[in-house]
């Protein structure tokens, strides 16, 4: 390895290692935003519209039919990995049975990660 490729290999290190750091300063904030807004109108405010949407999602979830997980999630206003987990406190609560799960290719990004931080030069 030359003293090119070597500075190129630290040059990516270190772009990573400023990507982890802004992800956990990102974390850290909206945790710390969230902590200061569970005040007991906002817990209920956020209870009442989960109920909503998890009414919504049970409404089209109807037995024995498939339920696109794009399409439905992009109606209701959420993201499929959010309709996903309101599929499976529905399931959890007994309200709807999952009966079938069909894998597809995956989009190779991480729906938990902000687009900013995925930014490649």
């Amino acid at each position: 390895m030359n003293e090119h490729d070597i500075f190129e290999e630290m040059k990516k290190l270190l772009d990573s290692e400023g990507l982890v750091t802004a992800r956990l300063v990102e974390s850290v904030t909206k945790t710390s935003q969230l902590t200061a807004s569970t005040v007991p109108e906002i817990q209920d405010l956020f209870r009442q519209w989960l109920s909503l949407v998890a009414r919504e999602v049970k409404r089209m979830a109807e037995p024995g039919k498939d339920l696109p997980l794009a399409g439905t999630a992009g109606m209701i206003g959420i993201s499929p990995s959010s309709l996903l987990s309101l599929l499976l406190f529905l399931q959890r609560t007994g309200e709807i049975s999952v009966e079938s799960v069909r894998i597809g290719q995956g989009t190779g990004n991480n729906e938990d990660i902000c687009d900013c931080l995925l930014s490649k030069d």
